[in-house]
């Protein structure tokens, strides 16, 4: 159990309130048996004592039995009956006097007062007596105890449904909304929580569902004039209103792509369709896609091995690098580099006017505006984090070196 976690701290809290019970009845029941043996002890002093008075005629038996008229002590006459005690009873104390020898005696969960004066034994059966209060005290302690376990189990109970509440919110952060359920079982706090999350989830996916249909949608439509345009382009003659034209449907078409890539990020795609899949080959598809080939690319393999990822997506974060390897290399060229810790792009130019963070935020163009909208690095970086990867720079002797770090976290066995 998480020492941090609300559910440990209420059962140290118990466990130290029952412990603590039991000290406190453990110490009440060892003072408290002092005490009534104490009363007692002080009891058959009294008696003895005035009886000794009395026999030594320094008070009549009146007075003796006014004096001793609360205590229900009674003589036991009979031979055969104070034989069986003296022979058999347990001495819990003992007291010698001047005038008498006394004894305390128990038997049979009963107490005898022995007084013995000038050779003569006088045995007296407290009937007042009452063993000692174990039962009561006990009870009341278990009483206690159990109806600290009943309020323990009673909370735990109440806050189970947190643990299945942090569940749903665990999904909701791994961003599968479509298993996420109502887990409201009551008309309590924590129900009412559990019941305005849900439908908080609810209006989140009907948005997300309105806004991939909006994007799709205008995608779509935008798409049809600028296939038609295209169409249209070709059968016109060669000149330079068709250069232009012709370079500006293709913009349009690269943006719309590019828009299409943050659209399946954002919505969470980026996590449904993660298998296990070739390095090289994701590699040579991203190559392909950016139409290029060994003139422009080189490619250094230390050891081929598997990873888990979105195919499509991380084939597009490559994509994009070797787009802008290339567009912003001095020789139209740039390296690749494979390693099990990182994949490295390299090419020879001008080092980032700006930290990575600045190229990595959307719109955000490099020297060379007119061919970029400034999404390129924005798609790899969120790519990237979409599978727990980590984007880096550096600049040293007249190259610029990009790496995708923590490979190690998606790498497979074979």
């Amino acid at each position: 159990m998480n020492k941090s976690s609300i559910f440990y701290l209420i059962t140290f809290i118990f466990i130290f309130a029952s412990v603590s019970v039991i000290l406190a009845f453990l110490w009440l029941i060892e003072y408290d048996q002092q005490n009534y043996t104490k009363e007692l002890n002080t009891k058959y002093s009294l008696i003895a004592n005035t009886r000794l008075l009395q026999f030594n005629g320094v008070i009549s038996e009146s007075e003796f039995q006014e004096q001793t008229k609360n205590y229900k002590m009674v003589l036991i006459e009979d031979p055969k009956e104070i034989r069986y005690v003296i022979f058999r009873g347990e001495v819990l104390d003992q007291a010698q006097t001047t005038t008498g020898l006394i004894k305390i005696i128990t038997l049979d969960r009963q107490i005898f007062l022995s007084i013995i004066y000038e050779g003569k034994l006088y045995l007296y059966k407290d009937k007042d007596y009452q063993a000692y209060r174990y039962f009561i005290i006990k009870a009341i302690a278990v009483g206690i105890i159990l109806m600290l376990i009943v309020l323990y189990i009673f909370i735990i109970r109440k806050l189970k449904p947190l643990k299945t509440l942090k569940k749903q919110i665990a999904k909701f952060a791994e961003n599968k909304l479509d298993e996420i359920s109502n887990v409201s079982s009551g008309n309590d706090e924590i129900s009412q929580v559990a019941d305005a999350f849900y439908k908080a989830i609810m209006q989140i996916k009907k948005l997300n569902q309105s806004r991939q249909f909006f994007i799709r949608n205008i995608m779509h439509e935008l798409k049809t004039p600028i296939t038609k345009g295209l169409i249209t382009l070709e059968m016109l003659e060669d000149n330079k209103y068709k250069e232009r034209l012709t370079n500006i449907f293709n913009r349009l078409e690269i943006l719309i792509n590019e828009f299409a890539a943050i659209e399946q990020i954002t919505s969470g795609a980026a996590f449904i369709n993660r298998k296990k899949y070739n390095i090289l080959d994701i590699i040579d598809e991203a190559k392909e896609i950016a139409m290029s080939d060994d003139r422009n690319v080189q490619i250094s393999v230390q050891e081929s091995f598997y990873i888990n990822v979105d195919f499509k997506l991380f084939t597009t974060a490559v994509k994009n690098m070797i787009d802008n390897g290339i567009k912003y290399s001095d020789n139209r060229m740039m390296q690749i580099y494979i390693t099990k810790e990182h994949l490295c792009f390299k090419n020879k130019g001008n080092e980032l006017g700006n930290s990575l963070e600045h190229y990595t935020q959307a719109f955000t163009q490099g020297m060379k505006q007119k061919d970029s909208f400034g999404l390129g690095l924005y798609i790899v970086n969120t790519i990237l984090e979409s599978h727990n990867l980590k984007f880096d720079y550096e600049y040293r002797d007249g190259y610029n070196f990009f790496y995708f770090k923590n490979l190690q976290n998606i790498i497979l066995k074979d």
